[in-house]
């Protein structure tokens, strides 16, 4: 389930354009298809902390920037011990975050 009111089409373009003023120079669809699967592995870590319940709605619970980090960390990068894959990841999912915060707060999702 994705938050009420987020909208994944108008996300993607945006979170995009913000990493490619960070620098990031993936390939559109590659950079796109990790902030997809951000997004995803986002949606289901606020979840499991009930930051967001079942039906998308707001829950009881707090996003810690930290712990989502390395939460999202482990699910985008799985079982791997390759550690230049682990610091690229690192470094892209760090500008996602920002990217994301800034996207919820233009769309009013977050104050």
């Amino acid at each position: 389930m994705i938050m009420q009111g987020y909208n994944v089409e108008e996300a993607v373009p945006f979170i995009a354009k913000a990493m490619r003023k960070e620098g990031h120079k993936l390939a559109q669809q590659k950079l796109e298809r990790f902030i997809r699967r951000a997004i995803e592995a986002d949606m289901a870590y606020m979840r499991e902390i009930d930051v967001i319940d079942e039906d998308g709605l707001m829950g009881e619970g707090e996003y810690d920037d930290d712990d989502a980090f390395e939460a999202l960390l482990e699910r985008l990068c799985g079982d791997t011990d390759d550690e230049d894959a682990m610091n690229a990841a690192a470094q892209l999912l760090n500008s996602y975050m920002e990217a994301q915060q800034a996207f919820m707060e233009a769309s009013g999702l977050m104050e």
